[in-house]
């Protein structure tokens, strides 16, 4: 396989995906999909991004794919939380299986900057640094734009992720969710707010 992900198995380490709790049940059952999959098969979704942050992705023909991250501290998260447009966050660790798929691109920091580059695996791996990828975000570090740009790395897959590659799902505690176990998935709480509102 390639090299990123050689580099996650032998960190033990799954990929990322943040979402908020309304949208969990459909993702159970329609898997989790782009957001032109999404529009395609009018799906209604809870996003935390803008209309205007969406555009963008479709202006640069990002909202084809599943964007995941390697860490749930990517920048975005956080200030979604602090902002209140994620009040309810789940966080789901994706298997680095969905790496083997066709046509899944990578960048090495927010894919809309204007020098992001959609890459493939092998070519973008010296660029990544995985050290500041997976150092916690603290204030130490969380203004400086190497730290941003390493955790803001992204991982594209086109179209659609099936549950099969879900390795577990964390609810913010205090959330129930009974009805979600006829999935047979493994789901844990877990307080998300505290630990990325930093």
């Amino acid at each position: 396989m390639g090299k990123i992900y050689d580099k996650l198995i032998g960190l033990n380490k799954n990929l990322v995906h943040v979402t908020d709790f309304s949208n969990l049940e459909s993702i159970l059952k329609n898997g989790l999909l782009s957001l032109d999959e999404l529009e395609n098969q009018i799906i209604k979704a809870k996003y935390f991004s803008s209309d205007k942050s969406r555009s963008i992705d479709k202006y640069f023909g990002l909202s084809k794919y599943v964007r995941l991250a390697y860490t749930a501290f990517y920048d975005m998260i956080p200030a979604a939380i602090y902002y209140k447009n994620l009040e309810k966050p789940v966080v789901i660790l994706i298997s680095p299986e969905v790496l083997k798929f066709t046509g899944v691109k990578f960048t090495n920091k927010n894919a809309i900057c204007n020098d992001a580059y959609l890459s493939d695996e092998d070519e973008i791996f010296d660029s990544l640094d995985f050290e500041k990828i997976y150092l916690p975000r603290d204030s130490s570090n969380y203004k400086l734009e190497e730290y941003k740009n390493a955790r803001q790395s992204e991982i594209l897959i086109p179209q659609k992720i099936d549950i099969q590659h879900f390795n577990k799902i964390i609810i913010q505690t205090g959330i129930q969710y009974n009805l979600l176990n006829v999935y047979n998935i493994n789901i844990v709480k877990y307080d998300i707010i505290s630990y990325l509102s930093i």
